[in-house]
């Protein structure tokens, strides 16, 4: 109740002066956006990045956009996240303004909305957020494939066609008469939603995708596949996605395809991993996440994400529902970065960047500590690219001696550095005990056991796990009782 009375909860309303304050001013205020799209662009995750496919270059003549998500804001935002007020950016609208075709003064341009009717039928190209029939116009006219739109009750849904017409009370509808005027980014649904239970948008995405010198291709979960009290019974992509990759690299195998994942818990992606030219996490990125995706393909951005969550290969590598024993057993392989002891697909910590980094001058305080002594740890990070860019400096601790069970490794520390190209950081860690203690077994779950045993303790300093990141450094000290 502490944070209720402060904020007068239980006060008379005239006597609250948080009652004063004036929404429109504060709330989505400039400063908010512009940290909703630095939030953004920082959690963008790099996954791969062949032959330099990324950053693209703004002038490209023409882009193919693929996939329900790239033109619904509504599924950037995620679970528990409340629509806001101001309309939000899609992937679509960031590569528009990253290429310099922004359509933010884009009004749309749809006949004058008919009320009480509804184009009830299948063909549906997307399904957004909206507050009102204007804004439901605009988001029909940036969807090439949207030729009719319903909206009803803060939802727009954008149709390929207006068959259903019939009567229903409360909803509006009207016809699409032009679309956004660039002929540089084309987008074609491909799956009618994220769900993809159908191949039928195929041709056209293929089609559609022709002549494009790249392909955006937005894959990925919404919260029709993963949401509070409904979770996935596989990790890999829904429905018919992979073979919507498939037929695209197929027809036009000398294109890159730029594969961007929307979504919250970890991906299985089977061999679009080896075959797309790269892979950008975007995860659920916000209201600001639209703009943010477009900053980080053009190189307005340079990505420092990494990975919260380790990507495993597949489903059946995973240990059933129930078990919940951490370390690998006869049912199991393990769970999480900790445990786990198979090849991964992505691992915890993972993530690339547009510039290169070395560590260097490590120096550790002392080689041998007793066990109630601390140890502190000191690294140089240099930003050797040709981009200014952020580098995540991740603090990995390795027991070899410990007499009971211990993780594989432990992050123990990490921090963020931002660094002009040519620039160093000279960053340090106190070893806290707690990083490289034990708990030995016991039925007495009421009593603090942690210990601190004799022996050898590994540090590793890298932009991710020693065992995937190379040209981290390292050093050892000795526990001496």
């Amino acid at each position: 109740f502490r944070i209720r009375l402060q904020l007068g909860m239980h006060d008379p309303p005239a006597m609250v002066e948080w009652n004063y304050l004036h929404n429109e001013s504060i709330v989505e205020n400039k400063e908010h956006i512009a940290l909703a799209r630095l939030a953004a662009q920082q959690a963008m995750t790099l996954y791969t990045n062949k032959n330099g496919t990324l950053p693209l270059s703004p002038a490209l003549k023409r882009i193919a956009l693929v996939g329900p998500s790239a033109v619904q804001g509504q599924l950037l935002l995620g679970n528990y996240a409340a629509h806001p007020d101001m309309l939000i950016p899609t992937i679509q609208d960031g590569i528009l303004h990253a290429i310099g075709e922004s359509p933010e003064n884009f009004t749309g341009n749809c006949s004058s909305a008919e009320a009480n009717v509804d184009y009830f039928n299948q063909d549906s190209c997307g399904v957004t957020l909206t507050s009102n029939v204007s804004e439901c116009c605009r988001h029909c006219g940036l969807n090439n494939a949207c030729k009719y739109f319903t909206f009803y009750k803060g939802k727009c849904f954008m149709k390929t066609s207006n068959e259903g017409r019939r009567n229903s009370s409360g909803r509006y509808s009207a016809q699409c008469l032009s679309h956004f005027g660039t002929d540089r980014v084309r987008y074609v649904s491909g799956c009618p939603d994220v769900a993809c239970n159908t191949t039928a948008g195929f041709a056209d995405a293929v089609s559609g995708a022709a002549g494009a010198e790249v392909i955006v291709l937005v894959l990925g979960l919404d919260q029709g596949q993963e949401r509070e009290g409904h979770d996935r019974t596989a990790i890999e992509l829904p429905g018919n996605q992979v073979k919507l990759f498939d037929a695209l690299r197929q027809a036009h195998a000398h294109t890159p395809i730029v594969v961007v994942l929307v979504h919250g818990g970890t991906l299985a992606l089977g061999h679009i991993v080896q075959e797309a030219d790269a892979i950008l996490d975007a995860w659920y990125p916000g209201c600001q996440g639209g703009m943010a995706v477009g900053d980080v393909l053009f190189g307005a951005v340079s990505p420092a994400g990494r990975a919260p969550v380790t990507s495993y290969l597949k489903t059946e590598d995973l240990p059933a529902m129930g078990n919940t024993n951490l370390y690998p057993n006869s049912g199991s392989n393990g769970i999480t970065y900790r445990y786990f002891n198979k090849p991964v697909q992505f691992p915890f910590g993972y993530g690339l960047s547009y510039s290169t980094f070395e560590y260097e001058n490590l120096a550790i305080s002392f080689n041998s500590i007793k066990a109630c002594e601390y140890n502190t740890i000191t690294v140089t990070v240099r930003n050797t690219g040709d981009v200014d860019s952020d580098e995540v400096v991740q603090v990995y601790v390795k027991q070899h001696n410990a007499s009971t069970p211990v993780p594989n490794i432990r992050l123990v520390g990490f921090t963020r550095l931002s660094l002009l190209k040519g620039g160093y950081a000279r960053v340090g860690w106190l070893l806290e005990r707690e990083y490289y203690a034990i708990v030995p077994p016991s039925d007495d779950i009421y009593t603090d056991r942690t210990t601190v045993e004799k022996g050898l303790v590994s540090v590793y300093i890298g932009g991710g796990q020693p065992d995937y990141y190379h040209g981290g450094v390292r050093a050892q000290f000795t526990v001496t009782n």
